[in-house]
């Protein structure tokens, strides 16, 4: 937990490790790219890093996320190209589902 000390309110953060699996049983660890940096000066993970580690998590909320992502059209063949037959399979189960 992280503590902001002007807002003495907890925040609850959790971290992914780059190369790590977040529980034994995913198919892949998580990717390492380097991160986007928007307008704004935030960093952000590239969407084909992003819909890896929702295959992998793969649960109800992660599906909805890549429906929401499938739909505004961030899933492009390059980055579908890119991921592995099972992950594939899983995007493939997604959209077999709306």
């Amino acid at each position: 937990m992280l503590l902001d000390v002007s807002k003495p309110k907890g925040v609850a953060v959790q971290f992914v490790f780059a190369h790590e699996r977040v529980n034994p049983s995913y198919l892949e660890p998580v990717p390492s790219s380097e991160p986007n940096t928007c307008a704004d000066g935030y960093l952000i993970a590239p969407v084909a890093d992003l819909l890896r580690m929702k295959l992998t998590s793969f649960r109800l909320k992660d599906k909805v996320h890549i429906q929401d992502m499938d739909g505004a059209g961030l899933i492009t063949p390059e980055i579908e190209d890119s991921l592995s037959q099972p992950l594939r399979e899983r995007l493939k189960e997604v959209r077999a589902t709306r």
